[in-house]
């Protein structure tokens, strides 16, 4: 699975890197800063999600989040986001085997920061003039991140992991500068430590669900952002703030010749 992943994070780089000299930057805002929440659902070695016959059950065992957002756009397709979020990871888990049983209840505090590019399918502005622009788009997400768990240190007494952040979402545009998010986002951890047992962490114990003991944490959320950072633009060529046809250049006529007698 973290093979695909990583085939996935690095052709969303190449695609990103390909589109960044490709498009105008009539955008007339430079970023957007913003709040979002959601619920998060924590899988892993302490989470019976891993039960099929229990999974709608075990909906009980979603976080609530809330986080900050700072994205730079680079133009109406590309942009850079860095975000920060506070949740928690919930879970039950019993793991037996020759000589010992492992019991495991958390409700772990998390810091979750990320750095992520992002590609829009449209030309999101408001330029109904415009071909390929959408005051709507949907987009893709890849990058790298981090998770701080204050409440635990490892055998190396580190309290952090590193993630790959991944995911789709939907953007709109709803006024001059206000926007409105959705996200699927799924934070592949490069670890096993989000249960906070030294028990579960790795190499043992190997799940069905999780047989590379890389636990998982997938979310949903909403968000609100606002434009800010004006950049310079050629107000002719771009009509993004007004949402109307740009102004028609005015041709000069050609003066009369008098006929010579």
């Amino acid at each position: 699975m973290i093979v695909h992943v990583r085939k996935f994070a690095f052709l969303s780089l190449l695609l990103i890197l390909n589109h960044l000299p490709a498009f105008t930057q009539n955008d007339p805002y430079r970023a957007e800063i913003g709040v979002q929440t959601g619920l998060n659902v924590y899988a892993g070695d302490a989470n019976s999600i891993a039960n099929r016959d229990l999974f709608f059950s075990n909906l009980q065992n979603m976080k609530s989040d809330i986080g900050a957002v700072f994205r730079y756009r680079f133009n109406q397709r590309l942009a850079l986001r860095l975000g920060y979020d506070y949740t928690s990871a919930r879970g039950n888990y019993s793991y037996k085997d020759a000589s010992d049983t492992y019991n495991a209840m958390l409700n772990n505090s998390l810091h979750v920061m990320d750095v992520w590019g992002e590609f829009n399918f449209f030309d999101l502005e408001n330029n109904p003039y415009k071909r390929f622009s959408k005051r709507y788009s949907p987009f893709i997400f890849a990058g790298i991140g981090g998770v701080i768990m204050p409440a635990y240190n490892d055998a190396m007494g580190r309290n952090y992991t590193f993630t790959i952040p991944f995911g789709v979402g939907f953007k709109m545009k709803f006024a001059q500068r206000w926007n409105f998010n959705l996200q699927l986002t799924n934070r592949l951890l490069l670890g096993d430590d989000l249960e906070g047992l030294a028990q579960f962490d790795n190499p043992l114990p190997a799940t069905i669900f999780n047989p590379m003991n890389h636990d998982m944490l997938s979310g949903f959320s909403i968000g609100f952002s606002y434009d800010f950072w004006t950049r310079e633009c050629d107000c002719n060529e771009n009509s993004f703030s007004a949402g109307r046809k740009p102004a028609s250049q005015k041709t000069a006529k050609p003066k009369k010749t008098e006929k010579k007698r």
